[in-house]
């Protein structure tokens, strides 16, 4: 994972923080606590002083003797006794001998030239043998002197005043060592600070660490990372919702994974083609349609410049009108049309949608169409044209009544192809509507071809050929015999008119498995490969020069026995040898079920 560069870690920011609290604690300690300390250890020096010099005091307040007072050289012993035992200055005001001093050095100018101090005034005054309760005087560089008195008795007689003046020694070991303890408590505290600071730094920044690394992880598509949830609070509130945002973002991504993954198979699965264009001109969306209509090479990428320069334009136009834009239909290399629409897209901008429909089968249909109207306008105007011919020809009462019962007899002949057309026609029509009625019923198809193949047979040897029936043997099936017995005739008919005089038609019929096989082949002159796949159009018919004229048809009977046989479930093929006979198969399933599920 990596680190934005110029970022302080948390760990950087926890051992800082530690160490400043640590050094704020030192400064206040410094500026606040040791001076406290101090101040305290001088005042108990200065409390030390006091007492031991209330002591002093009260032990030598009572002097050996009868109450007259102490003599001078005793004057001056008890002076420099008492300054011994204070460590100070000391004076004595005897009512016998006067003033007695000692150790005056000690505290210099504390006491006034003949004169008691304060304290001697008060010790003089007062009715109490304790000493006076000492006072705190300071002098220069935080010098201290303690000043106490109390009267001297003797033999019960008050003989005279003691003072003294004590100095209070500077506590500076004492201050030395509570320095040296504050430094080392000081270090103590950075230490422990600095160690608290990278123990929590690296405990909090392995929990937050993990949680960016699911962070991470997240961001780089691993949906399914989550984040531990451990103490403290917050980190574990960080983690859980980092953990729910995970699962809804998988959640959201999972369906517009889906979403995308239909849209992509509705478009994959699309009859028509369907290209999406980016601004750059790349195609970035084709479904299989599309590469097969415009022949692109499934699995590379593909460029607009790799399609046809008719597309290109429209792509163009459509990015310029913002609309949507019908092209011009764009042939294919094998003779197919597509018809192309480009449909703009908002965001992002210049992006189109190409729709390619294939409109082959469309335009053959119209083709087959028009054709048709146009045969059956020829199939229709021919007997009419003949049938109003005769009529005129008729209208002649100087006609001899032998030529008009002939003419009679050819306008019956041209009705009769008259009608026969318009049955064809409409049962034609309800072959492609699926509305012919079908009587299924069980019937055997080898019998149904002998019923109706043996009259044809007579009718053919009249004609010079040979009609030969092979189904011998029963072939039971479910079907409408009455249909099947159409397709047979239609099948004999166009044999015998393609075969000349000498030649075999011959019909079999047999089972296959769960099929029942008819076939009609015959030896004529067969059909042309170029024509064979058109042998079932409708009024279709070979050349007319080698047909004999009395037996022209429309050239709808192949395509309604093609509609009989595909109405049963089943399906008739095809196959020819120019100069050797043609042989139609007719293919049926024997079970009715099974040719409804077909």
């Amino acid at each position: 994972m990596s680190r934005p560069r110029g970022r302080t870690g948390l760990q950087t920011w926890l051992i800082g923080s530690f160490i400043t609290l640590g050094v704020a604690a030192s400064l206040l300690m410094f500026l606040v606590l040791l001076p406290t300390l101090e101040g305290s250890v001088v005042s108990g020096a200065t409390e030390r002083t006091s007492q031991s010099t209330v002591r002093v005091l009260e032990d030598l307040s009572e002097v050996p003797g009868e109450g007259f007072g102490l003599t001078d050289e005793q004057g001056d012993a008890y002076v420099a006794r008492l300054a011994s035992e204070v460590r100070g200055s000391a004076r004595y005001f005897d009512i016998a001998t006067g003033w007695h001093a000692a150790n005056l050095a000690a505290v210099p100018g504390a006491f006034p030239d003949d004169a008691l101090t304060q304290e001697g005034d008060l010790a003089d005054k007062s009715i109490s043998p304790a000493p006076v309760r000492t006072r705190v005087a300071e002098g220069p560089g935080d010098a201290r002197t303690v000043f106490s008195a109390v009267r001297v008795t003797q033999g019960g007689n008050v003989v005279g005043i003691a003072e003294v003046a004590v100095p209070v020694p500077p506590p500076n070991a004492e201050i030395g060592a509570l320095q040296r303890r504050v430094l080392f408590a000081i270090i103590a505290v950075l230490l422990l600070a600095t160690i608290a600071g990278v123990v929590l730094a690296r405990v909090l920044g392995r929990r937050i660490a993990r949680v960016a690394d699911t962070a991470a992880t997240l961001s780089a598509g691993d949906l399914s990372a989550r984040a531990p949830e451990s103490s403290p609070r917050e980190v574990a509130t960080l983690a859980d919702g980092l953990n729910r945002m995970a699962d809804r973002v998988e959640d959201l991504i999972g369906t517009v994974t889906g979403e995308r993954d239909r849209a992509r198979s509705l478009v994959a699965g699309l009859a028509e083609g369907v290209l999406m264009i980016d601004p750059d001109d790349e195609v970035v969306v084709t479904n299989d349609a599309a590469i097969r209509m415009l022949g692109l090479a499934p699995g590379r990428d593909a460029r607009a410049a790799d399609l046809d320069p008719d597309l290109i334009e429209l792509v163009s136009r459509a990015r310029a009108e913002a609309g949507p834009v019908d092209g011009p239909e764009v042939t294919t290399p094998e003779g197919g049309a597509l018809a192309v629409e480009a449909v703009p897209l908002s965001e992002p901008a210049g992006t189109v949608i190409l729709t390619i429909r294939d409109v082959t089968q469309e335009r053959a249909l119209e083709r087959t169409r028009r054709e048709l109207v146009a045969n059956v306008s020829h199939e229709l105007k021919t007997p009419v044209a003949a049938i109003r011919g005769l009529l005129e020809l008729m209208e002649d009462d100087s006609m001899p009544a032998e030529d008009r019962r002939e003419f009679v007899r050819l306008m019956s002949a041209e009705s009769a192809r008259l009608q026969r057309l318009v049955e064809e026609q409409l049962q034609l029509a309800r072959l492609d509507s699926g509305g012919l009625p079908l009587e299924r019923q069980p019937m055997d198809l080898a019998a149904t071809i002998r019923a109706a193949a043996r009259p044809r047979a007579l009718l053919a040897e009249r004609e010079g050929v040979t009609l030969r029936i092979e189904a011998t043997s029963p072939v039971p099936m479910d079907g409408d015999p009455d249909r099947l017995e159409q397709v047979l005739l239609i099948l004999l008919d166009n044999a015998a008119r393609h075969t000349p005089a000498g030649g075999t038609i011959t019909v079999d019929a047999h089972v296959q498995g769960g099929d029942a096989l008819m076939s009609v082949s015959d030896t004529g002159e067969g059909i042309a490969p170029d024509a064979i796949d058109s042998v079932f159009d409708r009024f279709y018919r070979a050349d007319a020069s080698r047909e004999r004229v009395d037996q022209q048809g429309a050239g709808l009977g192949l395509a309604i026995a093609r509609g009989i046989v595909r109405a049963h479930g089943g399906d008739i093929t095809v196959r020819s040898e120019p100069g050797r006979g043609t042989v139609f198969t007719v293919r049926l399933p024997r079970d009715a079920r099974v040719g409804s599920s077909a």
